[in-house]
């Protein structure tokens, strides 16, 4: 497969080579005389040499880059904005919301990776991992620096980009402050990693000040999408999409056979950590970060099983552990 393909209205897809998924989607879109660049991926040597290639096999320059806009915060996706802005001096968008984690984990004192390692902690992860955890959260900045310069762009504000005009809709749930971009004269929808054609997105917790519950924020996402008319998606990963309404409604049913999943691994008479739940729910992966983030959507899938009432918790030793909920009169373990 080539590294790039062109789709109708100009629109570049540009595949940046990533391991798994196998890469990840930026876009190039025609601004005047100039692009637009939606989500410039992981700020590594690899990538910025294969900008290099693939902007002299377009035929642009980084100084025709008018706008940078990034869906969510996740460094695969924003992690070439600083760069990229000090190629073209373009201001780079994101919503208020994402602008706050990218402060919070790369910014003064970096207070989010302290508070991960706490969350991971309280919810079962050996200290080995932790250990190892702390390592890749501490050395993981390098992926997003220069730091860029950021401008807000939030849920219904509007963006002119060339001859359209997309529409600013918040999609949270794969990310808290995610933004998904709309255009309704071309019917086409830039959605990041909040819906994608081949996988189920992840759909970690970060921390209650930024999503309480993303399992409930991704499935109210779903439906928000649902009355938007859409020819083409082009989603952060694997190839753009037709039959957008058909594959929201197989995300809300891949999603429900997955929380289900979760709620089994609980029983009324063994109390169970997050961490211990991830293991009959995930595949075993060797990749630290793909650890991570099942290790996480665990803890986000438990959290809505117990807001909704399935499950109980106590905490042990430090640790907190669930069980299947007992009614009154019931057995427990206690």
């Amino acid at each position: 497969m080539s590294d790039y393909s062109l789709h109708p209205h100009g629109i570049y897809q540009i595949r940046l080579p990533m391991g798994n998924p196998a890469w990840m989607n930026s876009y190039l879109l025609p601004d005047g005389e100039g692009y637009t660049l939606i989500d410039p991926g992981f700020n590594t040597e690899a990538a910025i040499a294969f900008w290099h290639e693939t902007s002299k096999k377009i035929g642009f320059t980084f100084d025709q880059i008018r706008k940078i806009i990034v869906t969510h915060h996740h460094p695969d996706h924003y992690g070439l904005a600083g760069w990229f802005q000090q190629q073209s001096r373009a201001p780079v968008y994101v919503s208020a919301v994402a602008r706050k984690q990218i402060e919070g984990l790369w910014g003064e004192g970096r207070p989010l990776v302290a508070y991960f390692l706490d969350t991971y902690r309280k919810n079962g992860l050996p200290e080995d991992l932790l250990e190892q955890m702390q390592i890749h959260l501490n050395n993981n900045i390098q992926q997003v620096l220069p730091q860029a310069s950021l401008t807000l762009l939030d849920e219904g504000e509007r963006i002119q980009i060339g001859d359209a005009e997309f529409e600013v809709l918040s999609v949270p749930g794969h990310a808290a402050g995610h933004n998904a971009l709309y255009s309704k004269a071309w019917q086409i929808i830039f959605v990041g990693d909040q819906v994608m054609p081949d996988s189920l997105p992840d759909t970690c917790y970060v921390s209650d000040e930024f999503d309480p519950s993303p399992i409930h924020s991704f499935i109210q996402s779903l439906d928000k999408l649902k009355p938007y008319a859409v020819q083409l998606a082009f989603p952060g990963h694997h190839q753009p999409f037709v039959d957008f309404g058909g594959r929201l409604a197989q995300l809300q049913e891949l999603n429900a056979e997955r929380q289900q999943k979760v709620v089994s691994q609980f029983t009324a008479d063994t109390w169970k950590s997050a961490y211990e739940a991830y293991y009959g729910v995930f595949e075993p992966v060797p990749a630290l970060i793909q650890k991570r983030f099942h290790f996480t959507e665990t803890i986000s899938r438990v959290r809505y099983a117990l807001s909704q009432g399935l499950i109980e918790q106590t905490e042990q030793n430090g640790v907190v552990k669930y069980r299947q909920a007992v009614k009154d009169g019931g057995k427990s373990n206690d």
